[in-house]
């Protein structure tokens, strides 16, 4: 994606011998043998990095300042986020899907992620006053009492359109940038590092935009920012223009009929990027509700939990680009199937343990803001890090698999950021109010399991379901409500927009609580409460009942 998302490129004929079984591929890290024709020069390998840095750090700092955009006319901070995230995803999946076969075959790529920069910088621009101008007509056509799945329609995909101009530009940036680099180093070569390089960016955006950006500069000049930052690297690849002089190392399909051809070999790895790419994002979505009901939930919290995703992501990239490249066989990917689900059932379980582990590290380190923030970076990195890091390394292997089987890039990418833009309205809308957040949880573990069932019988599998189940049925419900001294929970229901409880204390009074925080009423002001339904009797000429 061109942020959060993976990298993509176009279609070209399999290397030679085909995917697994072939002959053995060359060091990612170092340019093909063959001269001086065919060395790539380390600058221009850095500026496609720099290049892929700043496009990462621009679209995640318009991603926050979309999602502020979005809380203001959707009227609800939990839906622009499942919102945004959605349709950013899913621009991204599609304009990847659309753009790759054309990048892939163009003498130019460098050319199509300056024009692509270029859209970004523009539609960003332009909606610094669209949203304000779009609200009054998709509020209007919500209804004054929508239903839930009506609201949500509207919300995902009028935000989908909304952003749809950019963010599909976006999912062409990556792809277009692997195939530059593709004409020296060979298909796939270079994916882990650009994505790495891409989402490394991406933590740098969303920190900056949200600690510094915006407190300093406000929604719009920070909008500003980053659209310039947007046209100087178009600028900046419209000049370069390497790619145009380059050696073609890449043989390009020979007739229409092997696109289809590779398609069909690539479609297993494909199913398993979206997947892959659905249960990822489902994580992410559960696990920034449960922590959201622990943390402070402010948008520096927001920024701090995206941006220890990423980290975890980039690392594991990077990790998979130094040392393992070479594990392309086509069952490699259960062991890391098999390390992920394990990574999230010591998520869900870090989960759980959240309000001890956040009381302690206070206690530890006081009550000040800067306290508070080590408190939440340290929740996000244990229900965060361990998973992202695979999830990383497994999209990355997933893609070369792809790739080896004559896939396009941007066919890898915009499978795996399909089926991550449909994990919100899946995750957060249905899964999460029906079978609360351990439930949907354990569904992401059993999802990945289930991936790995290409090896059934063997016993890492086993044993992971067995811990699931423990974990399902040991592990008391997530969120940590606070029940006071002698007090007891009467009610505690999770829906898409948040979770409510009722909790009793030690004098029999009961509060509502909204998302672990917001009281909104109690039973001590009952009799007070019932009084004022006297005034519409008083007030009225001859009230009946």
């Amino acid at each position: 994606m061109g942020d959060v998302a993976p990298p993509r490129s176009g279609f070209a004929a399999p290397p030679q011998g085909g995917a697994a079984g072939g002959p053995a591929e060359p060091d990612p890290r170092r340019p093909l043998e063959g001269g001086s024709a065919l060395a790539v020069p380390r600058a221009r390998s850095a500026v496609a990095l720099l290049l892929m840095v700043a496009s990462g750090f621009a679209a995640l700092g318009c991603q926050i300042v979309w999602t502020q955009q979005a809380t203001l006319w959707l009227g609800q901070e939990n839906a622009a986020v499942l919102a945004v995230v959605g349709a950013f995803f899913g621009g991204l999946a599609l304009g990847a899907w659309a753009l790759g076969e054309r990048i892939e075959r163009s003498a130019r790529p460098a050319r199509w992620y300056a024009a692509c920069e270029a859209v970004i910088a523009l539609w960003s621009l332009a909606l610094i006053g669209l949203p304000s101008l779009a609200a009054p007509s998709l509020l209007g056509l919500m209804g004054l009492q929508p239903s839930a799945p009506w609201q949500w329609t509207v919300a995902f995909v009028g935000t989908f359109v909304l952003l749809l101009p950019a963010t599909a530009a976006m999912g062409a940036t990556l792809p277009a940038m692997e195939r530059v680099l593709a004409r020296w180093y060979g298909r796939g070569r270079a994916l882990a590092a650009l994505y790495a390089g891409n989402t490394a960016g991406a933590v740098l955006g969303v920190l900056a935009t949200a600690f510094w950006l915006v407190p300093a500069w406000g929604l719009t000049r920070t909008a500003l920012a980053c659209a310039l930052l947007n046209l100087v690297c178009a600028a900046i690849a419209w000049r370069w223009d390497g790619d145009a002089r380059a050696p073609a190392t890449v043989a390009e399909p020979a007739h229409a009929e092997s696109l289809a051809q590779a398609t069909s070999r690539a479609a297993s790895p494909l199913l398993l990027l979206a997947a892959t790419g659905c249960l990822g994002i489902g994580y992410e979505v559960l696990v920034v509700r449960v922590l959201s009901q622990v943390t402070e939930n402010t948008v520096y919290t927001f920024a701090m939990l995206l941006a220890i995703y990423l980290v975890g992501t980039a690392l594991g990239a990077a990790a998979w680009q130094r040392w393992g490249w070479r594990r392309a066989a086509d069952h490699g990917h259960e062991s890391l199937l098999w390390a992920l689900a394990g990574a999230c059932l010591v998520g869900v379980i870090a989960l759980a343990l959240a309000p001890q582990i956040k009381g302690y590290a206070l206690a530890q380190l006081g009550g000040s803001f800067a306290a508070a923030l080590i408190a939440e970076a340290l929740l996000a990195a244990l229900a965060f890090l361990p998973a992202t890091f695979v999830m990383g390394a497994l999209f990355s292997h997933i893609s070369q698999r792809a790739m080896a089987r004559g896939a396009g890039f941007g066919q890898a990418l915009a499978a795996n950021t399909l089926g991550a833009a449909l994990a919100p309205p899946l995750f957060g809308v249905v899964l999460l109010p029906a079978l609360g957040a351990k439930g949907a949880l354990i569904v992401v573990v059993v999802g990945y399991l289930l991936l790995s069932l290409s090896q059934p019988t063997r016993t890492p599998g086993w044993l992971l379901a067995v811990a699931a189940a423990a974990v399902a049925f040991g592990v008391p419900p997530l969120g940590g409500v606070d029940v006071p001294p002698g007090g007891r929970l009467l009610t505690h229901l999770e829906g898409a927009s948040a979770s409510v409880s009722v909790v009793e204390d030690a004098d029999g009074v009961s509060r509502l609580h909204i998302n672990n925080r917001q009281q909104e009423g109690s039973s001590h002001s009952r009799v007070a409460d019932a009084r004022q339904a006297l005034l519409p009797m008083l007030l009225h000429p001859a009230p009946r009942r």
